[in-house]
C-alpha cells in the first residue's frame, strides 16, 4: 500500500475581518507554496514525521490536533492497521494565514484515502477537512479549505457560501513573511470591541466590504492597477483597527517604495504576512529583493 498527496497554500486578497460581518472576501490559491503528505509502513505504530516533531501521535504537540483527529477517526476508531508513519514536508509557513492547517488536513485525508482505499467522496473529504479545521480554529468558515482545494480564486460570503472566479488577473503577488505568528483570536476580538464601542469602526467595516466587492470587479476586468489601489485603501482601514504591527508597516512601506501597485497585510493581522501586487514578473522580483532585508521569507506567485 502507498499514499501521497500534495496541497497548496492560499492568500486572502480582500475582505479580512469584514467577512465576519456579512461582506464578501476574495481569496486566491498560492500554488507555489506546497505541503506533501506521504505514508510509509512503520513497525512502531502510528508515528508522525514533520520538521517540527518526530514521534508517536499520542505524544504530539497540540499544534497537530487536527491531524491527530483525522488519524484517530479514519484509522484508529475503525480498527484499520496502525503500523504507519505519516510524513509531512512543507514550504507553507505555519500560522501565517496561508492555509497551512487546511493544506495539512486536505493532504492527510487524501493520503489516508489512497493508502487504505477508503473511497471517500468529494463531499466527505470536505466534511472531514472542515471538522479538522474546527479543532484548530474553532468554528472555521471553510474558506481556507475551499481555496486550498481550488485552482481558481474563491469568493466567500457567510450567507451565500462559496463561488469560483474563473479568470486570472494577469499580475504577480509578492508574499512577505513577517516572521511572527498571526493572532486571529486577538485580532477578531479587537475589531469586535472597536465596532461595539465606536460607530466609526462599523463604517470602516462597511468600506472594507465595499472594497472587496470592487476588488472582485477589478479582478474580472483584469485591472491590476485598480486592484493595487484597493490593496492600499484596505490596508489603511485595517491599520486603523490597530492590526498592523511595526514589521507589517515596514514591509508595506518597502514594497511601495519598490514600485508595488499596492501592498497590505493579509489575514487577521498582528503578524502573519504582507501581500504586494506587481504588474510583471520583473517588477515582482524587484519588490521581493527590496523586501528580503525586512522579511523572514519572500515568495512570488503569478495570479
Amino acid at each position: 500500500m502507498s499514499g501521497q498527496f500534495t496541497a497548496h497554500a492560499k492568500s486572502i486578497l480582500l475582505g479580512e475581518h469584514s467577512v465576519v460581518y456579512g461582506y464578501d472576501a476574495l481569496c486566491v490559491p498560492i500554488t507555489g507554496l506546497r505541503l506533501t503528505c506521504s505514508i510509509q509502513e512503520d513497525a512502531d505504530g502510528l508515528t508522525l514525521d514533520t520538521t517540527g516533531y518526530r514521534g508517536l501521535f499520542a505524544q504530539a504537540p497540540r499544534t497537530y490536533a487536527g491531524i491527530e483527529f483525522l488519524v484517530r477517526s479514519l484509522v484508529e476508531d475503525p480498527g484499520r492497521a496502525e503500523q504507519i508513519r505519516l510524513i509531512y514536508r512543507s514550504d507553507i509557513p505555519m500560522s501565517r494565514g496561508l492555509g497551512s492547517s487546511a493544506a495539512s488536513a486536505l493532504a492527510t485525508i487524501n493520503c489516508l484515502d489512497e493508502y487504505y482505499g477508503l473511497g471517500l467522496t468529494h463531499e466527505e473529504i470536505v466534511d472531514w477537512g472542515n471538522r479538522a479545521e474546527d479543532i484548530i480554529h474553532g468554528k472555521a468558515s471553510g474558506l481556507d479549505l475551499q481555496t486550498v482545494m481550488s485552482d481558481e480564486p474563491i469568493i466567500y460570503n457567510k450567507k451565500t457560501g462559496f463561488r469560483k472566479v474563473a479568470s486570472h488577473l494577469g499580475a504577480w503577488l509578492v508574499i512577505s513573511d513577517t516572521g511572527t505568528i498571526g493572532s486571529t483570536g486577538e485580532a477578531v476580538a479587537r475589531v469586535r470591541e472597536l465596532v461595539r464601542s465606536d460607530d466609526r469602526y462599523d463604517g470602516y467595516l462597511a468600506r472594507l466590504g465595499d472594497i472587496a466587492a470592487q476588488g472582485q470587479k477589478a479582478w474580472i476586468d483584469r485591472d491590476a492597477p485598480r486592484l493595487g489601489r484597493l490593496f492600499d485603501e484596505a490596508h489603511t482601514y485595517l491599520a486603523d483597527f490597530g492590526l498592523a504591527t511595526p514589521i507589517i508597516t515596514r514591509q508595506v512601506a518597502a514594497a511601495r517604495r519598490a514600485g508595488a501597485l499596492g501592498s497590505k497585510l493579509s489575514g487577521s493581522g498582528l503578524g502573519g504576512v504582507v501581500i504586494s501586487l506587481a504588474g510583471s514578473q520583473e517588477q515582482a522580483h524587484h519588490i521581493a529583493h527590496a523586501l528580503e532585508s525586512v522579511s523572514a521569507g519572500v515568495w512570488t506567485e503569478e495570479i
